[in-house]
């Protein structure tokens, strides 16, 4: 059965607050021992002093308590603010770059790429973790700011289809919505952990104090002190145990719905049983030895630290993870594998990279390797909004001869003043890029130039935030101030997915709490500019009925005029909506794109972009059948 994945944002989000819960009973827990430990260090229980609880004293304490765990949360959230790129130079990772030399290398930013593809997602920026142990992980809020981890034990030891079961559970987890409750954790427990350092803080005080302070106070103080900071790394080891059996209540079920899912994307369950078996004949196993691996043990692909005691592992045994996906498996792990290179028969065409050959076979060869260098991907961008007097109107999502722009006689001045802008701001050697690249970019039919945009994303995110600021404003232009409704999805999506590498505001970090009814006067214009691209005004008015049909509004609803700059504004709500939100914004989408009973490859095109921008979780697992 396929896997619902609105529904499983949702229950991630369910599981957030239950996490919160389970983070209130921690810290009110540790509340109360803190209070008992410093009466009980400074004497409050001695004499007549223990028939009086100290209230004000007890207050004070709670609060120092509440603002020191929350203060500690605050600084990890503000240190993870720019998302999955921030935890994978954490723990040690390195960017893995198209213009890699290393056939290891080079196959795994090919398997991410038809990862991505498959699920619809942005293609995400690829860090190697210099880690013997076989192991991956997914970082990051959204898709946006989405990035994949790999160690060199995983790439040294796993065949093609097992690294593709890996990469495949790990955009599981991104399409699932348990990313953003990982990095929430992950602030949560440094929160709870940080009474156990104040703790180890006090313990060195004491010590200190124990050498100045003179003779007479010298015991009393400076042991009361020590026992206080005794007390505290105590309560610090609780605090650890309480955040070790909170992330293992969170995790263990997500990772057997990612492994699950991961068979749905690659259609091959036998690579991610091939990777878990791996892993169990591996000596060094999944462990990862870098010193943040514990707080972020949870974001593994397995099992990165070893656990005295199973009731705190964060990932389920391998052996019923293997058994949930490979039923008729014989008990046995497989043997490592002793090459430090790829064989042979590992270069050799696999079926799925015949798979990824044939997926991407109207994609020139030309197009495919500029979408992964810098400059020849921002001339990608430029020409998908060039507005060429050649193209022909059937290719365009908005193909009716009331709402094309192509066909405006002005398209040719339209495009030469284009080519100016493009001289003006982007220089020669990008306007050279677009001269050679723009018609094949605009012979591309819909879907494959969306495809090629998801493919750019990790090269425009190899731009300084200069670079990257002066390639924006020249999108901008390029659009002018009435874009049709594809230049605009394709700005819209560079501005929210590739910004968010240099900009912490357009990481999306949680979800909206507003309801449907709410969202109408974003979401309504929205619709109406997909229903202008039905075609004739008898197909844009059936477009705009099934929509609100869908949404089970009123019939007689006035469709509201097209207005871009008003869907700028109606754009950042609408990302934030719920997943219970997003899935009925969607079917309303589906609604209008289907009115006429036909999908074509325009209408196609535009279904998948308004998934990337919208970060729908509608994966094309299709494209793997």
């Amino acid at each position: 059965m396929a896997t619902d994945f609105f529904q499983q944002q949702d229950l991630a989000r369910r599981n957030t607050k239950i996490l919160v819960l389970l983070f209130t009973l921690a810290v009110l827990s540790l509340i109360v021992l803190t209070n008992l430990l410093v009466m009980l260090s400074f004497g409050f229980f001695q004499g007549q002093q223990a028939m009086h609880l100290p209230w004000e004293i007890i207050s004070s304490i709670s609060l120092v308590v509440i603002a020191v765990v929350g203060l500690a949360i605050m600084a990890k959230w503000q240190q993870l603010k720019l998302g999955g790129r921030t935890v994978a130079q954490a723990l040690g990772g390195a960017r893995v770059t198209a213009d890699s030399q290393d056939p290891l290398q080079r196959r795994l930013l090919n398997v991410v790429e038809e990862m991505a593809l498959a699920a619809n997602l942005p293609v995400p920026p690829v860090y190697l973790l210099p880690e013997r142990g076989i192991n991956a992980f997914a970082a990051g809020y959204s898709p946006a700011d989405a990035v994949i981890g790999v160690t060199q034990g995983c790439l040294e030891q796993l065949s093609r289809d097992e690294l593709q079961g890996v990469i495949a559970h790990e955009f599981s987890h991104i399409l699932n919505g348990d990313m953003r409750m990982n990095i929430r954790l992950i602030a949560i427990l440094n929160g709870i952990l940080f009474i156990g350092h104040i703790g180890y803080y006090f313990l060195r005080a004491g010590r200190g104090s124990r050498i100045a302070v003179s003779s007479r106070n010298r015991n009393q103080g400076a042991g009361g002190i020590m026992l206080l900071g005794l007390g505290l790394v105590v309560i610090g080891y609780l605090g650890s145990f309480f955040g070790n059996l909170i992330k293992a209540a969170v995790s263990r079920q997500r990772e057997y719905l990612a492994d699950a899912s991961a068979v749905q994307f690659s259609r091959n369950p036998l690579g991610i049983a091939g990777a878990l078996k791996r892993i169990g004949g591996y000596k060094p196993g999944s462990r990862i030895s870098n010193g943040n691996a514990d707080e972020m043990s949870h974001l593994f692909f397995g099992e990165a630290i070893s656990r005295w005691a199973a009731i705190f592992a964060t990932h389920p045994p391998l052996e019923k993870r293997i058994r949930r996906v490979d039923p008729s498996w014989n008990g046995r792990f497989a043997s490592p594998n002793t090459e430090q290179k790829i064989t042979p028969a590992q270069t050799a065409e696999q079926p799925q990279e015949r798979q990824r050959r044939v997926m991407q076979a109207m994609i020139p060869m030309l197009l495919t390797q500029s979408s992964h260098q810098p400059l020849p991907a921002q001339a990608i961008i430029c020409a998908m909004l060039l507005t060429s007097p050649n193209n022909s109107p059937k290719n365009s999502p908005n193909s009716s001869s009331n709402n094309s722009r192509n066909n405006n006689p002005s398209n040719t001045q339209d495009f030469s003043a284009q080519l100016q802008l493009l001289k003006a701001y982007g220089g020669s050697s990008l306007l050279s890029e677009v001269d050679q690249l723009a018609d094949a970019v605009q012979r591309l039919p819909m879907p494959q130039q969306v495809q090629l945009l998801q493919m750019s994303v990790p090269a425009l995110k190899q731009l300084s935030a200069e670079e990257f600021q002066q390639f924006a404003q020249l999108l901008q232009k390029l659009a002018g101030p009435t874009p049709d409704l594809r230049q605009w999805l394709c700005l819209s999506f560079i501005e929210h997915v590739v910004a968010s590498q240099y900009d912490a505001k357009q990481v999306i970090r949680r979800y909206h709490p507003q309801k449907l009814p709410d969202l109408l006067p974003q979401l309504l214009p929205l619709l109406s500019a997909v229903a202008d691209c039905a075609g004739d005004t008898v197909a844009v008015n059936n477009a705009w009925q099934a929509a609100l049909q869908q949404l089970a509004l009123p019939t007689d609803q006035p469709k509201p005029p097209t207005v871009f700059s008003q869907l700028n504004e109606a754009l950042l709500p609408l990302i934030q909506a719920s997943p219970a939100i997003k899935q009925q914004i969607w079917q309303a989408i589906l609604a209008a794109i289907n009115a006429d009973q036909q999908l074509s490859e325009s209408e196609q095109g535009l279904r998948n972009l308004l998934a990337l921008l919208l970060e729908m979780p509608v994966p094309q697992s299709n494209l793997f059948n």
